[in-house]
């Protein structure tokens, strides 16, 4: 609604007079500038405030709207430089004028030192104040409830801009094309998008004649409540960004630093500020608009508004001559996104030149062709080409692909602190204290490195420390890291170059393959006992056993639920030899197995070493040796051990906020279910499919074993390598594993559902059938 009100114009004795009888103000008077009321400021003994005699078609709703906010904010932000409401001696928020006739409202207001902006340029600095002080205002506002701000209808409101659009046709022809173009991508572009953005009462209407500065230039109070709406946030910074561009200043160095200081108290969201130039355009070009407007209807322009037309298509001119995407890239970095958005290949081919340029010739990837991932969430993966894949693979993204819970804590700790353990840090202290709480076997002394394949080498250079030995058993095909010392126990990495003279691999305790069936007695026992000649080896070659090394759900030698008492009597043979046992929990760890925390316990058994890594994190770096404190008190003693960034206090955040979401979201249990309930949907399949020779596995652990035939279980690797590439072709991704290649590795998140694992056996019996 165009506004035609003009401020009443009462003689100042009448108003002197109500004053005194309704306020109690006395002082001396002097006139003050307002758009459509008749103001004073009145000075006397208790100080200073403002008189507004409102015009009396303002609305009563509006100006107690105005009044209830002031009172709203002196609650919420005590400290916030803008008016305080003082209320009648009848202690009601608005006054009443009574004078010929007309009923006149009337609010009184303290008053606030500095002076009006104006045509004054703001420092850097004070830009960036102003950008907090917008924030603040926002916050102070969130939780103020009043219907009038949504009910009106005021010409300045952004979102009701497109009504203006006929007055384009009234301004010079370049102008009016300008114009024209920039409420088309409004209607198109931006108001579409201000449907999803936050919205509530806002100001809406901060600018140079309504800011004031104190004597050291910076931003010192905001004034004139007269245009509150209900509307998005961001419009408090875009319209107070476009009102103080400056003809003869920095146009980015104004938006950066407002942007700067406003992110500093409420971070924008990303549509918030990818749109924000787009709404600083609207809000110039509102001005020109309106003026034609106004001088349609006989309407002259009025103080400020006069210079802020004069420049408003100048300076929409300045900033396309700085360049949209050069001044959007700005935006991003002062709100902390990337200058621009993650650049996604056109196609899967160009992202495999890309990376073979960069990363090398050899491809280490999933499938072929690769998938090439941009997304993930929770159990789903989604690729470039937009379509969405079931996760059924990737156990680093423990509980979920960018669980929110995880990455809210990753950012909110990046946002405060991230230094190292040299310091004393709240985060490393309690994540040490929650591991050794969930070990409680005594091993209650808590290191921190970057990664497993980090702490599998630290757990391995204490075990030598403390037994003084220098032999090792691994589990043939085992994997443990890729650190030089690790990858003597990882001969999966590359088992035809695999050599390492001080360590002996011991056979898996595979029931179904193995030399002892699953119908034999006594299997633990005797699986374990076929460590004996390699201990005697290492005893032999003066090596000794310094540690054994085992991943409690076996993975990489296709995921073996092992004999009961296996483990137990491998760890006793490493004790009675000297040796330690080093628990690697990786990939077995934080529940996934469904029976317990840890993957040992599963075995019923007590480690030397604990060791974890990513899946700790989520996939945020994070890797941590727990142990016995007279084992790293005996490492220590030859020297101190600092990993610059192992314990950081953003991986422990992340560490810590797994923990919750494993503990709050019952998700151990939710392995221990799902896992059982997969891995009978599988085996139902045996009945139709032959190629199926075994399905096994322990909570979200499952191997599914493909065999030409049954009595004879001559693995089928090649079907094995075409059947994964038709389970992505069916939008499951499941990995391949064991020795020959021939079982479907399936580890997925452990958020994992029934309802995923019903799409996962689906998919897997369509492949079967194609192939």
């Amino acid at each position: 609604m165009l506004n035609t009100l003009r401020p009443p114009r009462l003689p100042a004795s009448v108003l002197q007079a109500f004053a005194t009888a309704a306020y109690g103000l006395e002082g001396r008077w002097t006139p003050l500038e307002g758009e459509r009321d008749q103001n004073f400021r009145v000075e006397g003994g208790a100080g200073s405030v403002v008189f507004k005699l409102c015009h009396p078609e303002e609305g009563e709703d509006v100006l107690l709207c105005q009044a209830e906010a002031l009172e709203h904010i002196a609650l919420a932000d005590p400290s916030l430089p803008v008016p305080r409401l003082l209320r009648t001696r009848e202690r009601n928020l608005l006054g009443h004028l009574e004078h010929e006739g007309r009923r006149y409202p009337v609010m009184v207001l303290s008053w606030l030192e500095g002076r009006v902006l104006g045509e004054d340029r703001l420092t850097p600095e004070a830009l960036r104040d102003l950008g907090a002080l917008l924030a603040r205002l926002g916050l102070a506002l969130r939780g103020f409830v009043s219907g009038a701000p949504a009910a009106r209808s005021l010409v300045w409101d952004t979102r009701r801009v497109l009504g203006l659009a006929p007055q384009a046709a009234l301004l010079p022809e370049e102008d009016g094309a300008l114009a024209a173009e920039i409420l088309a991508r409004h209607r198109d572009v931006t108001a579409p998008a201000m449907r999803r953005m936050r919205s509530q009462i806002i100001h809406g209407d901060v600018h140079p004649y309504n800011a004031l500065h104190g004597r050291d230039g910076r931003v010192s109070g905001i004034i004139d409540f007269g245009d509150m709406v209900h509307g998005p946030l961001i419009l408090d910074l875009a319209n107070a960004a476009g009102d103080f561009l400056h003809p003869s200043g920095d146009a980015a160095e104004t938006l950066f630093e407002m942007v700067r200081g406003y992110q500093s108290v409420t971070p924008l969201e990303e549509a918030e500020a990818d749109a924000l130039l787009d709404l600083i355009e609207v809000r110039l070009v509102m001005t020109p608009l309106i003026d034609a407007l106004k001088s349609a209807n006989g309407i002259e322009a009025q103080g400020y508004f006069e210079s802020f037309n004069g420049r408003s298509m100048p300076m929409i001119r300045e900033l396309r001559r700085l360049g949209p995407g050069k001044l959007k890239g700005l935006v991003r970095r002062a709100a902390t996104f990337p200058s621009e958005p993650a650049r996604h290949a056109q196609t899967a081919e160009e992202a495999i030149a890309r990376r073979r340029r960069v990363m090398g010739e050899k491809l280490y990837v999933f499938y072929d062709p690769p998938l090439h991932i941009v997304r993930g969430e929770g159990v789903w993966l989604t690729a470039s080409d937009g379509r969405r894949y079931l996760d059924c693979y990737n156990n680093v993204p423990h509980v979920g692909h960018c669980h929110p819970y995880v990455t809210e804590a990753i950012a909110r700790q990046a946002r405060t602190l991230n230094t190292n353990t040299r310091y004393i840090t709240d985060q490393s202290i309690e994540y040490a204290e929650r591991l050794a709480g969930l070990s409680a076997e005594g091993l209650t002394a808590v290191v921190f490195v970057n990664s497993g394949s980090e702490a599998n080498d630290l757990a391995w250079r204490m075990a030598k420390a403390f037994t003084g030995k220098s032999g090792g058993l691994a589990m043939d095909f085992a994997y443990h890291g890729v650190s030089e010392a690790i990858d003597a126990f990882s001969p999966s990495n590359a088992p035809e170059h695999w050599h390492a003279p001080h360590i002996r691999l011991l056979p898996p305790p595979d029931t179904y393959r193995g030399p002892y069936g699953a119908d034999e007695l006594g299997l633990g026992a005797r699986y374990a006992a076929l460590a004996d000649p390699l201990i005697a080896e290492l005893e032999a070659t003066g090596h000794g056993v310094a540690a054994a090394m085992i991943d409690s759900a076996f993975m990489t030698n296709g995921i073996l639920d092992a004999p009961e008492g296996y483990l137990q009597a491998i760890v006793d043979r490493v004790h009675r030899a000297g040796g330690l046992f080093i628990a690697d929990e990786v990939q077995s760890g934080f529940g996934r197995m469904g029976t317990a925390f840890w993957g040992h316990r599963h075995h019923g058994v007590t480690p030397d070493f604990i060791t974890t890594g990513k899946p700790a994190g989520n996939g945020h770096p994070v890797g941590a040796v727990i142990t016995r404190p007279e084992i790293l008190a005996h490492f220590l003693s030859f020297g101190p051990f600092f990993s610059t960034f192992g314990g950081n206090n953003v991986a422990c955040a992340a560490g810590i906020a797994v923990l919750d979401v494993i503990r709050d979201e019952g998700l151990v249990e939710n392995a221990r279910a799902t896992g059982a309930y997969l891995r009978q949907g599988l085996s139902a399949l045996m009945v139709k499919h032959p190629l199926i020779g075994d399905v096994r596995g322990v909570g979200l652990a499952t191997g599914v074993e493909l065999v030409r035939d049954r009595k004879g279980k001559e693995p089928a690797g090649a079907e094995t390598t075409r059947l994964l590439s038709l389970l992505r072709d069916e939008g499951v991704l499941i990995g391949g594993e064991g020795k020959f290649g021939n079982v479907l590795k399936i580890r997925p998140p452990i958020v994992f559902t029934r309802g995923d694992a019903d799409i996962a056996v689906a998919a897997v019996d369509r492949a079967l059938a194609r192939l």
